[in-house]
């Protein structure tokens, strides 16, 4: 009787095992941000069912090595579940790299903050495998056993196979072959299958950190000679790089609504109405912003370093503050940059597909910055998540005023022509919350006159939303409002009195078309920097100013026309 309870206990104790280990996939189809087709659903439950039919199998043939195999996949599975409910995705590569970069006090804090549920799940997940020990159900046939494990091998790698197959990566070529190609369709359907997926996510990880390795290895010997002028006050210099957020839509720049209404109500603001991106996707934009590639240059990858490392040779400190994950296929190239700081920040362990942290988890670390001791001079940089894709991702619930900003029961879509409204709307919260950000990160600064500080803000591209009868949306391809960057500058009185040169210059080209590859120079003037090899006429604050003409196609919106309607 004792050994038919243990039994029964033993084979409970296993299925709850064994169903936390599909929990996530399940948890996958309910929660994912991503639209998920039904061919991808399919790999989703398929892989992870198949992966853990080949965990049963070795189960039979070694019951205490696959047992602590199971409790450990079990205790992982817990944590996935959470950073599906969390952020929309399971873990990532982007999340290993958080994980593998923090520090002991970091994670110290980390584990003091665990969520009681996952450490109440964890322990209950220590109970069941002791249940289970030694771990084995009731031993079934070998040729049974055998099959078992040689159809779920088979069938994983079909599956495997097929998701490679349907989804084949595109070749790079030059420079950007050294990143990995950007994974979608299938290939991003199996690595959300648990626990099938872990392998390919690790494989990722490590790929991209080896990519990134050897880009940063390329430039981190360049040196511009850059030299700084010296100041009688402390200074604390910020850029801020939005993320797709086009000027039409703020309305501190003539739009119908009043999306910016903190900004707009400041009298301290220059904002560049017509600035425009030479690239409208961030892979590309980025780099043009932070640092001198060419705008007709088409590598991601560029053979100097940015203009972090300018300012580090002036003898700033410099911090890279980003929301933005550190490793994938548009953020690698960027990341390059942000690990050329002295401090590299990254405050989300998941990407731009997922919810995420918003934009005002950097305040806290901006403040940080100046209420320590001001023994050196401040250069920082804060990467967003702006305004892209899922919009309503970006926004905390306070700051929907424009409703509906999502269909009821689904995903926003954001090729679809019937979603206009709810991603127009959308949209508009977002910028709503950027201009809320915007106002802290200002507001900081403020609240310390002695120091002599600015504020660059300028997105790396904008966004189309079905503006024409081209019927475009998202960026990527080429329209004015896909080109268009939302930019604005602002400085404390203590910097305005010392450069009312720069500040006349800076206003006399809010109406003009400028472009984001004058923005080197622009940040290496305000902050008092001489750069050898400056390029002559690109910044916004000198007195001359070169015509923009890689972006004045897009401007002019030139190209094309709408069809005439015919009279009936």
């Amino acid at each position: 009787m004792a050994g038919l309870f243990y039994g029964r206990l033993r084979d409970f104790a296993l299925g709850l095992l064994f169903l936390a280990c599909l929990a996530p996939a399940i948890t996958l189809l309910l929660y994912s941000n991503i639209a998920l087709n039904a061919g991808e659903r399919v790999t989703v439950m398929g892989a992870s069912a198949l992966s853990l039919l080949v965990l049963y199998a070795l189960l039979e043939r070694f019951p205490r090595a696959a047992l602590l195999l199971l409790a450990g996949t079990s205790a992982i599975a817990l944590l996935e579940i959470r950073f599906i409910t969390d952020y929309g995705w399971p873990i990532n590569a982007n999340s290993l790299s958080l994980i593998a970069e923090t520090n002991t006090a970091e994670a110290r804090d980390l584990l003091g903050s665990l969520p009681s549920g996952l450490i109440a799940g964890w322990a209950a997940v220590a109970l069941l495998t002791l249940a289970a020990w030694p771990g084995a159900p009731p031993a079934m046939p070998v040729r049974r056993r055998g099959r078992i494990l040689a159809y779920s091998l088979a069938g994983s790698a079909a599956l495997t196979a097929l998701a490679f197959v349907s989804t084949p990566a595109a070749d790079a070529e030059g420079d950007d072959a050294i990143f990995p190609a950007q994974i979608y369709g299938q290939g991003l359907a199996l690595r959300g299958a648990f626990p099938a997926g872990l392998p390919f996510v690790v494989t990722d990880y490590f790929r991209e950190r080896h990519a990134l390795k050897v880009a940063y290895e390329r430039n981190q010997r360049f040196r511009f000679g850059a030299t700084g002028a010296k100041s009688d006050h402390p200074r604390v210099f910020v850029l801020v790089i939005g993320e797709t957020s086009r000027a039409d839509r703020w309305g501190l720049n003539g739009y119908a609504r009043d999306t910016t209404p903190r900004l707009g109500a400041r009298h301290d603001l220059i904002a560049f109405r017509h600035m425009l991106s030479p690239w409208s996707y961030s892979r590309q934009a980025v780099p043009t912003i932070v640092s001198r590639k060419p705008p007709s240059n088409t590598s991601a990858v560029f053979d100097e370093a940015s203009i972090v490392t300018a300012f580090k040779e002036a003898g700033f400190h410099t911090t890279w503050i980003s929301l933005q994950a550190p490793v994938g296929f548009f953020e690698s190239p960027i990341s390059i940059h942000a690990y050329e700081a002295d401090r590299v920040l990254f405050l989300n362990p998941v990407d731009y597909t997922s919810h995420g942290k918003p934009d005002t988890a950097a305040i806290p670390e901006l403040e940080k910055i100046l209420r320590a001791p001001q023994d050196r001079d401040r250069f920082v940089v804060i990467h967003t998540l702006g305004s892209h894709f899922q919009y309503s991702n970006r926004y905390p619930a306070e700051f929907a005023r424009y409703l509906p900003d999502r269909p009821r029961d689904r995903p926003a879509r954001l090729f679809d022509p019937g979603d206009r409204e709810v991603l127009s709307n959308a949209y508009d919260n977002s910028i709503a919350f950027t201009d809320h950000f915007l106002n802290q990160a200002i507001q900081s600064l403020e609240r310390h006159p002695d120091v002599e500080s600015w504020l660059f803000y300028s997105s790396d591209h904008g966004e189309a939303l079905f503006d024409d009868c081209r019927q475009y949306s998202g960026h990527g391809q080429s329209s004015r409002q896909s080109h268009s960057v939302a930019s604005l500058f602002w400085a404390s009185p203590l910097y305005a009195a010392g450069h009312p040169q720069h500040l006349q210059n800076l206003r006399g080209y809010r109406e003009r078309l400028v472009s984001t590859a004058m923005l080197f120079e622009t940040l290496t003037d305000l902050g008092g920097l001489a750069v050898p090899g400056r390029r002559q006429n690109n910044s916004l604050a000198a007195e001359n100013l070169r015509k923009a003409e890689e972006v004045v196609t897009v401007f002019d919106d030139s190209g094309w026309k709408c069809p005439t309607p015919q009279a009936p």
